[in-house]
């Protein structure tokens, strides 16, 4: 037991610590656009964020797919299998940024204005959103070789490569927004910039030592069968992502509607928060994600759950701590991005703490996912995910506003976990009472 406590904490710190980095990328963003243009253009990059996180959602669709079935192969001992499925992996995420930049670029001006894009925002909205969809190539690689790298038995590779990507999204966003003058647009140009060196850095690692996975003919060949069962297994992923892009487009509209342009530049400080926890959230999970699915592949269940039990535990002691933290710092936090007094200081204060509370159940939710992910359970993993983004977050957003107005745009958060965690809790306990009771009668009728 010692030795798999020791294993865990050595997959899971770093993941954590990388998810943190990952998730600090939007909120360095966010404080250079807030501090050089103001709550204006902290909303006209909030409007973008749906659109450029959609596009996201397939590279972590890919690089988590293709990881996991190659944790799996390396459980089973099976290393032709991992070949193979790193091949595809490839194939599908330049096919994906080919053709994903190809349909979006013509159409971003529309998009932007469905999301909310008013003609005071549209200017630098658009101007941000194409930058980054024109580096959409460097976003989906650097994904996959974040995961595939972690699942590859280098946990702590995968994290000091975001490390790397974040210190220079930093410096570049310093030189792009204040030294060169270029405000959001230049957050952007860092953005994409820190991404392509994260890419030549994953590069290096395949072309190493440190890995038996290697770049072939193989990924200019795509095989559906293999190509079929990465997209599966990515869905729920996939699922995530789309979670957080709902819970942004429609926090988006509903800040806009309820506050105006004060709500929507309150909701993107609370929204910079929800992100850093959530990231926190997913690298506990995704820690997770490679035992499971490496002592899956392995048949050893009892390891399997244990790794599980772990997750579970540290993430809801990690969301006591983020709640502690959010309620501690909640009169400062609007201020580093840019929202020093007024209306949309007042409105952010009051958001992060009404808001704060989803952390306690969001990280056992999220480990529950990505753990069914790992052990073939796709079902219950995207009912958990896709359950959000289709039914608990939208009933909670759209109807509780109409009792609560500008609060109940906050409390949706909170009060759709808990309509999560009776589903996850119906899995652990009511599926086990029903499949026992269902035994019971059949040995009756036997």
């Amino acid at each position: 037991m010692r030795n798999d406590q020791r294993l865990f904490w050595k997959y899971v710190a770093p993941s954590v610590f990388g998810a943190l980095i990952g998730g600090s990328f939007a909120i360095v963003d966010a404080i250079f656009i807030g501090l050089s243009g103001g709550k204006n253009a902290l909303a006209a990059a909030a409007v973008t964020w749906p659109v450029v996180m959609l596009l996201q959602a397939f590279g972590f669709l890919v690089g988590s797919g293709g990881a996991v079935l190659i944790a799996q192969s390396r459980g089973a001992d099976d290393s032709d299998r991992e070949q193979r499925i790193f091949a595809r992996t490839l194939f599908l995420a330049f096919a994906w940024s080919l053709l994903l930049t190809l349909l979006t670029f013509p159409v971003l001006r529309p998009l932007l204005a469905a999301l909310g894009a008013t003609e005071e925002l549209m200017p630098v909205s658009l101007r941000y959103a194409q930058v980054l969809t024109g580096g959409m190539v460097f976003s989906v690689f650097m994904s996959v070789c974040l995961e595939v790298i972690r699942n590859d038995g280098h946990p702590t590779l995968s994290m000091l490569l975001m490390v790397t990507g974040l210190l220079c999204n930093i410096a570049l966003d310093w030189v792009f927004v204040f030294l060169l003058g270029f405000g959001a647009v230049g957050a952007a140009i860092a953005t994409v910039v820190s991404q392509g060196g994260a890419c030549v850095l994953g590069t290096l690692y395949f072309l190493s030592p440190l890995t038996r996975l290697r770049f072939s003919r193989e990924m200019f060949r795509p095989v559906w069968s293999e190509i079929a069962a990465i997209t599966v297994t990515g869905l729920p992923i996939f699922g995530n992502m789309l979670s957080i892009i709902a819970m942004l487009y429609m926090h988006n509209a509903q800040s806009l509607r309820y506050g105006g342009i004060d709500g929507l530049a309150a909701y993107t400080v609370i929204s910079s928060l929800e992100a850093l926890g959530s990231m926190f959230m997913t690298g506990i999970a995704g820690g997770v994600q490679p035992l499971s699915a490496s002592m899956y592949g392995a048949g050893k269940r009892k390891r399997q759950n244990r790794f599980g039990n772990y997750g579970y535990g540290f993430a809801f002691l990690s969301g006591v701590a983020l709640v502690g933290f959010s309620f501690a710092m909640h009169k400062f936090i609007p201020g580093w991005m840019g929202l020093a007094d007024g209306e949309a200081r007042d409105l952010a204060m009051r958001g992060i703490l009404l808001s704060a509370p989803a952390f306690l159940l969001l990280g056992v939710i999220r480990v529950a996912a990505f753990y069914y992910q790992s052990t073939g359970a796709i079902v219950k993993s995207s009912l958990l995910i896709y359950g959000d983004s289709f039914a608990a977050l939208p009933l909670c957003i759209f109807t509780l506003p109409l009792w609560f107005g500008m609060d109940g745009v906050w409390l949706a958060m909170p009060v759709s976990r808990i309509l999560l965690m009776m589903l996850l809790l119906y899995f652990w306990f009511g599926m086990k009472r029903y499949r026992g009771k269902t035994k019971t009668l059949e040995k009756q009728y036997a």
